[in-house]
């Protein structure tokens, strides 16, 4: 592991709501903002149950284009994580109703969309309000559709790459069985491809006058650097002294 200083807050999936994780960013110094879904059912039906008993902590509504969101914040701290696992963690609850406008038969009209969204985080109450998390856990489709989707759809980060592994060569084991050669490669490429996407982004978002100044998508600035890139490099021949006399005798 590359330690801490890369990065300070994971945001991950309901998937990743386990003590495994949750012992390992301990270990490495993260902090954590993570889904929570019905897949953690003890600790889900627990902080379901005690926000449904009370007030809300925070009310606000916010507005973003079109959409309007009214949003009611629940925030609590030492509900046990799992039966197994009883270390308390802190878990923020945001029931959202979504108002947004729609086209039915040429009419627009308004209409409305319940939500609702819990993470478990390890983020201190004071430093990292209620509100903050929700923003920080809603910050994960970001990663959704700026990352996966742009690895999946622009860098061929695809099922078929991944599961290239499957096609080597075979050889046979201590039993007689024929079985894949050990595969390290994959993980090398992976990680290349990983680091190339992310200095892309990062060249593009952090340092790229262009796409600053004009509105250039990732895709036009790559096709821009693709047509210098093929572009015959000039000639750095040195002179072939046409034209000039050789200079004789003493000087």
């Amino acid at each position: 592991m590359y330690g801490s200083r890369f990065f300070d807050i994971l945001v991950l999936d309901a998937l990743y709501a386990q003590t495994p994780v949750l012992e390992l960013a301990k270990e490495k110094g993260w902090e954590v903002v993570i889904s929570l879904k019905q897949n953690s059912r003890d600790l889900y039906q627990s902080a379901v149950r005690l926000f449904a008993s009370r007030p809300p902590d925070v009310t606000f509504s916010e507005t973003q284009g079109h959409k309007t969101y009214r949003v009611q914040l629940g925030d609590t701290e030492g509900l046990p994580f799992t039966i197994d696992n009883p270390e308390p963690v802190r878990v923020v609850r945001s029931e959202e109703v979504l108002e947004r406008n729609r086209y039915r038969e040429g009419q627009r009209s308004r209409y409305c969309t319940d939500h609702e969204w819990l993470w478990i985080t390890t983020l201190a109450s004071p430093a990292f309000p209620a509100s903050v998390i929700r923003q920080i856990g809603h910050s994960r489709w970001k990663q959704e559709n700026n990352g996966w989707m742009d690895l999946s759809k622009h860098w061929a980060f695809k099922h078929g790459f991944l599961h290239a592994c499957q096609h080597r060569p075979q050889r046979l084991n201590a039993a007689g069985q024929r079985e894949p050669v050990p595969h390290h490669g994959l993980a090398a490429v992976t990680l290349i491809l990983l680091i190339a996407a992310a200095l892309s982004a990062g060249f593009l978002l952090r340092h790229s006058k262009l796409v600053r100044r004009d509105p250039l998508t990732a895709v036009a600035v790559a096709a821009q650097l693709r047509a210098w890139i093929s572009k015959t490099p000039p000639s750095i021949r040195a002179p072939d002294g046409t034209g000039r006399t050789a200079p004789t005798g003493p000087q």
